[in-house]
This record gives C-alpha cells, sequence and structure tokens, in this order.
C-alpha cells in the first residue's frame, strides 16, 4: 500500500511538473503566413504559467517585396545561425517543435531532428503550407527515401491540413497529427452588419502574381460592365516588385478599385469585419490554410476564394463563401454578381463562416498542440 502511495505521488509530480519547450520558427515580420501562426501559438502559450517556450526565431528579414521563394544563399545563411543557438538550448527543453519550410526540411532539420535524438528529446516537426507531399514526390528517389527516413524517424509530423496529413500516411509516415492553422479570437465586438445595395469587397494579402490580384482586378472589371450595383474592392498588402508596374496601372483602369497600402499587424478581423466579402484568387499549389480566411471566419464575413487542393477544408461552396477555379475571372465575377444582388446570402454565409472559425481559434489549437507534446502532463492555462 505505502509503494502504491509512493509510485502514485511521484507519477503526480511528474505530470504537474513544469515543461519547457525549444520552438523553432519565424516571427513577424514579414507579416503574414507562417510569422503570424507563430506569433499566435506564442501569445496563446504564454498563458500557460507551466509551459516556458524558449524560441529560436527563423523570420527571414528580407524586404517582403522581394522574390521570397527558391533557394537563395540568404536562406542559407539563416538557416545556419539557428545552429548553434539549437546547440545551446537542447540540452534544457523537454521537446522540440520546429517550424519548417521544403529548404528547411532538407537542409537543416535533419539536423536538428538527430541533436534531439542524441539528447533524447522528443522532435515534432510542423511543415509550413500543405506542399511537403508534393515537394518530396518532385525529388529523385534518393533523395526521396532520404526525406521520408527523415519524417518517419521524428516523433510527429504536424499538419496544417488534412489532406497532407493523409498524403503523409500513404507515404508510411504514421506518427502524424492534423493541428489546423490558427489566429486569436479578435477582442474587438462586432455591431450588426447593414447591408446596402453596394458591395464592398477586400482583398488582403501579399500583392504578387500567384495570389491573384491580377485575376480579381479582370474580374471586376466584367462586373462594372454587367451590374448595375456599385461594387468596389479595397486592396491590401506589400506589393512585389515582379507585378508592381502591372497591377498598379491595371489598378487605374478599375472603377471602385484603390490600393489602401499595408495594413497593421493584428488588424486582420477587424479590418476584413468592415468589408461584406473577401476575394482570395489564389493559384498557389501548396496553399494550406491562409490565415486572411480564418480571420475572415473570426469576422463572420463570407469569403470567395479558388479551388486549390485544400482549399474545400475551409470552404464549403455555398455555405460559408464561394470556391471559383484558378485563373478564371469570369466565374471570379459570376461569384462577386451573386453576392452583389443577394444581401440575405452574404449574410448566412457570413454567419456561416463564423461557426466554421470555431476549429482554427488559437486556444482550441494550442490546446491539441500541448496534449501531442506533453501527452503525460497536466497543463492548464492561468485563472
Amino acid at each position: 500500500m505505502q509503494m502504491t502511495k509512493s509510485n502514485h505521488s511521484m507519477e503526480l509530480q511528474t505530470t504537474l511538473k513544469s515543461r519547457r519547450l525549444l520552438f523553432v520558427g519565424p516571427k513577424p515580420p514579414p507579416i503574414g503566413g507562417s510569422p503570424l501562426t507563430v506569433q499566435a501559438m506564442l501569445e496563446e502559450l504564454a498563458l500557460y504559467p507551466s509551459v516556458h517556450v524558449q524560441l529560436i526565431n527563423t523570420s527571414p528579414g528580407l524586404d517582403v517585396r522581394k522574390k521570397m521563394t527558391g533557394f537563395n544563399f540568404e536562406k542559407v545563411k539563416r538557416s545556419l545561425f539557428v545552429l548553434p543557438r539549437f546547440m545551446l538550448e537542447i540540452p534544457y527543453c523537454d521537446a522540440v517543435l520546429v517550424f519548417a519550410n521544403d529548404l528547411f526540411a532538407i537542409t537543416l532539420a535533419p539536423l536538428l531532428l538527430f541533436l534531439s535524438k542524441i539528447f533524447h528529446k522528443p522532435f515534432y516537426l510542423k511543415p509550413v503550407g500543405a506542399g511537403l507531399d508534393l515537394f518530396i514526390n518532385a525529388q529523385k528517389k534518393p533523395l526521396r527515401e532520404y526525406l521520408l527516413y527523415v519524417l518517419r524517424s521524428t516523433d510527429g509530423i504536424l499538419t496544417q491540413t488534412r489532406l497532407l496529413k493523409d498524403d503523409l500516411n500513404k507515404m508510411g509516415c504514421t506518427r502524424v497529427h492534423y493541428l489546423p492553422g490558427c489566429r486569436p479570437l479578435p477582442a474587438f465586438t462586432q455591431a450588426s452588419k447593414q447591408y446596402s445595395s453596394e458591395l464592398h469587397l477586400i482583398f488582403l494579402g501579399h500583392i504578387t502574381r500567384l495570389k491573384g490580384p491580377l485575376v480579381l482586378l479582370n474580374a471586376l472589371k466584367v462586373v462594372s460592365e454587367l451590374c448595375e450595383e456599385r461594387v468596389t474592392c479595397d486592396f491590401f498588402g506589400p506589393i512585389h516588385d515582379e507585378v508592381r508596374d502591372e497591377f498598379l496601372s491595371s489598378l487605374k483602369l478599375i472603377p471602385g478599385a484603390r490600393y489602401c497600402g499595408v495594413a497593421e499587424a493584428g488588424t486582420g478581423p477587424q479590418l476584413i469585419a468592415n468589408y461584406d466579402v473577401l476575394v482570395l484568387p489564389t493559384y498557389f499549389d501548396t496553399e494550406g490554410h491562409p490565415g486572411v480566411l480564418i480571420e475572415a471566419m473570426h469576422a463572420g464575413v463570407p469569403v470567395i476564394a479558388t479551388q486549390v487542393r485544400t482549399f474545400p477544408e475551409l470552404v464549403v461552396n455555398g455555405v460559408n463563401g464561394f470556391l471559383v477555379p484558378t485563373q478564371d475571372s469570369y466565374f471570379l465575377a459570376e461569384a462577386i454578381l451573386l453576392l452583389a444582388v443577394d444581401s440575405d446570402l452574404r449574410k448566412k454565409m457570413g454567419e456561416a463562416n463564423r461557426i466554421k472559425g470555431r476549429e482554427f481559434r488559437a486556444d482550441a489549437v494550442v490546446g491539441q498542440l500541448l496534449k501531442i507534446i506533453f501527452p503525460d502532463a497536466f497543463i492548464s492555462k492561468a485563472v
């Protein structure tokens, strides 16, 4: 009996002790994507007094208007900066969480995993976006098998989308968890939206070709020719060099379209709430759960997005928004027209989007994260 009580007491102490999490990921700037997800998670983790987070910030620190995709020396240099910091921190942590894009997964993640194994620390990988499966399949067999070996050696892979989870499972990765993108629930109180005969659209994000702003401008031109109701569209976000001239010249030709600069970080839901519809006509094939769609959910605003691989996980066509074919201005114009003439549909879709957004609240997602990383711990938020 005495032995049982003693064992129970030791087990309880182990369960209640504080945990140290070594968090490797990018904080803003730049604004958007993974940096805002990392920031949302860190803010939520700070509410858990028994969880101590040590961050190694991998933010690029580059001009966001320049090209940030593909291979470049700056990315390699940034990756090499991480390694000595990691070696200093790894002996004192209880678990490791690493946000990794495709290049990071090849170059540095295997080294960080190796060090974690040496020190017997659980290692969890969170791929950025939803294209890791596409990236793996595009490699030649030796590199593909190497990447799969690395992924199978982790203690867990936390995918942003269900599609990536299923695809990694098919590749033989068994320790895969679905952990969606997230944003904090906005603190503002939204007044009852007034629906007028005008339709106010918002594009919020990086203004780069693959995000579809030029497709949207072409759709707005079609709408202006067919619709008696006034339709306006405000564009927010940094303009990338590769599309700057074409975007600004096209913008001048569309009545009701204007560029409004870069939105202040953290104000997405409040900003979106001032509009009737968010439009995201992206044709990035690696899109995961864009934060701007989650922010539209939290603001109770319907969305028009494209039929990229993972968006059906976020938007049910005709329920909380519309999904249209990629790079098709006419289908996009048709969806805009449907919402322009039907304020009741906008209201119904907005409420459906608000309900859908509960799945992507930062408090809910971080709660799931802690259960995965520290399954034996009793971790509660501060009262």
